[in-house]
């Protein structure tokens, strides 16, 4: 750090005061002297800064509290020294992140100690929080008063680990709670090589345990999986001695690729019965060839809204607590990144956990062929799987059921008649051509062409009508402003209301672009159909029936 003020007197050369590791050097330049904070302080009128240097001096503290002197600042320099740890030189929501964290420790394990209570009061004092700062505490997240923390100067995270342990450890025991909780500030504030960040999400339906070490990757990465599979048994190993259970997606699916299509889907049915059977075949093919990237993109980030996870490198991801934070729980977990050696990482973070924790239980799953394993991790991915929300689903054209839905979501479009479900049909189908434009030109021949182009789409618009139970010839006219209008919001409102189900609700909505084109923005690929000569459900890009529509 370094410090200083300038003096009344003008014509004394001025000095910085440097204070670093326990010495203070003296830097002379320029005309005043001036003591400085140079960390993130809020900085009164009467001091400036100083960039360019020239000569270095040591001096004891006697030595420098005569030049303070002579600058008229009467405090001792031990003063300065202080207000390294000190609230006066932190801003107001460094004081409430440090609050957020003191807080958090304490109520980590479920027991608020009065000693723990006695040496918050004294760390209030040293950060000089103030009731305000306790307030404003309670309405931030763990990982908005990491990320303050992260960003403010380099030694206060140092400091504030330091004082968190102190805390932890009043009650003269550290608990597992308190444990994990420690390791996710040690690496988030004062490990430099290795990149680790505090993640706070809603607390989600799926329960997560405190267990578990997940390895997470947006993108398969060959070398880190590759590092994993070789030392697999080893990983796995070590973290059951330490508590943990080491969850590697890959292996996870292997289990289930040991049962069969039919016994996992009668597995499935029994546990969820009240799912459609697509939603269950769906499911079924899931769990069958889901992979890590699919775990974290479509599952943490589509569904639990893990958005700091969608472009994440090879990492772990481990739950150290929750908090209350305005009157909503929190999940937090600590997103360890891999990009050294991925098993050394693994084995540092045990290694630390082990020095603050012992493990007294050892308890695993025993995974064997043909049994459904419904505990754990396993529990944790089917429930992932079946939760009804931030869906990324298809589109299902039935007609042999009249219905338009969302297999994976397991729902349908609701309260449209056969009208509207064509006309959106219509809109899926003509969408990846660019959409449909009902727009008149006033040029004859221009005209000449949209006429024939209407008379195309109405004769596709009828065959759809008629796969849905309607006679073609009946088939509203689209042409018409007042019939195809108040079809299109009726389709909009109804899919709109299945918002908390479908992830990004907006891509299956029918819109209209600048060029005045409607359509809908998800690809082909994602539209099935189900017809009575094609009972099976197969994308529509491979259906003799819509192909022969499309053709038109």
């Amino acid at each position: 750090m370094s410090i200083g003020v300038y003096s009344p007197a003008g014509g004394i050369p001025y000095y910085i005061l440097r204070y670093t590791k326990g010495a203070i050097y003296i830097q002379a330049w320029a005309s005043a002297l001036l003591v400085q904070l140079d960390w993130a302080m809020r900085r009164p009128s009467d001091v400036g800064r100083v960039t360019g240097t020239d000569s270095h001096a040591f001096f004891t503290d006697k030595t420098i509290n005569q030049l303070l002197a002579v600058a008229g600042v009467m405090q001792p320099i031990s003063r300065y020294k202080n207000l390294l740890r000190k609230g006066s030189i932190m801003n107001r929501d460094e004081r409430s992140s440090v609050m957020r964290i003191m807080s958090d420790i304490i109520k980590a394990d479920g027991i608020i100690d009065s000693r723990e209570i006695d040496s918050l009061s004294a760390m209030c004092s040293k950060y000089c929080i103030k009731d305000d700062d306790r307030i404003c505490a309670t309405n931030i997240t763990l990982s908005q008063a990491v990320k303050t923390l992260q960003n403010s100067f380099p030694s206060l995270g140092h400091d504030i680990l330091g004082d968190v342990t102190n805390l932890a450890m009043s009650d003269k025991y550290c608990a597992r709670e308190e444990a994990l909780f420690l390791l996710g500030m040690k690496y988030s504030l004062a490990t430099k090589d290795i990149q680790a960040d505090i993640i706070s999400v809603v607390s989600p339906e799926v329960y997560f345990p405190n267990n578990q070490i997940l390895y997470i990757e947006s993108e398969f990465d060959a070398k880190a999986n590759a590092q994993i599979l070789q030392r697999y048994k080893e990983i796995v190993a070590e973290s059951r001695l330490a508590g943990f259970d080491f969850v590697y997606i890959p292996k996870i699916i292997e289990h289930y690729q040991f049962l069969t299509d039919d016994q996992l889907f009668k597995m499935i049915s029994f546990l969820y019965p009240q799912a459609s059977s697509d939603r269950l075949d769906v499911a079924t093919k899931q769990l069958k060839s889901f992979t890590t990237k699919d775990f974290c993109q479509n599952l943490l980030v589509s569904k639990l809204k893990l958005q700091e996870l969608n472009d994440t490198p090879p990492a772990v991801l481990i739950k150290i607590g929750q908090s209350l934070c305005n009157q909503r729980f929190y999940t937090n977990f600590l997103l360890l990144e891999l990009d050294r050696d991925i098993v050394d990482t693994i084995m540092d973070f045990l290694y630390q956990f082990g020095s603050l924790y012992q493990t007294r239980v050892l308890d695993y799953l025993q995974e064997k062929k043909g049994r459904f394993v419904y505990r754990g991790f396993y529990r944790q991915l089917l429930e992932l799987i079946m939760l009804r929300k931030g869906i990324k689903s298809s589109v299902l054209i039935d007609s042999v059921k009249g219905e338009i839905s969302f297999p994976e979501a397991d729902v349908i479009v609701d309260k449209l008649h056969r009208r509207e479900k064509a006309l959106y049909a219509l809109f899926l189908v003509e969408s990846p051509s660019g959409g449909i434009n009902f727009t008149k030109p006033s040029n004859p021949k221009q005209l000449e062409r949209y006429e024939r182009r209407m008379k195309a789409l109405q004769e596709k618009y009828g065959l759809i009508y008629e796969k849905f139970g309607g006679e073609r010839a009946n088939a509203p006219r689209l042409e018409v402003p007042e019939i195809r209008l108040p079809m299109i919001s009726l389709i909009k409102r109804q899919i709109n209301k299945l918002s908390s189900v479908l992830y990004h609700v907006d891509d299956y909505i029918i819109h209209r672009n600048i060029y005045g084109n409607y359509g809908v923005g998800i690809s082909a690929n994602n539209c099935l159909c189900r017809d009575f000569d094609q009972p099976e459900v197969m994308p529509i890009e491979e259906s003799k029936s819509w192909q022969r529509i499309l053709a038109l």
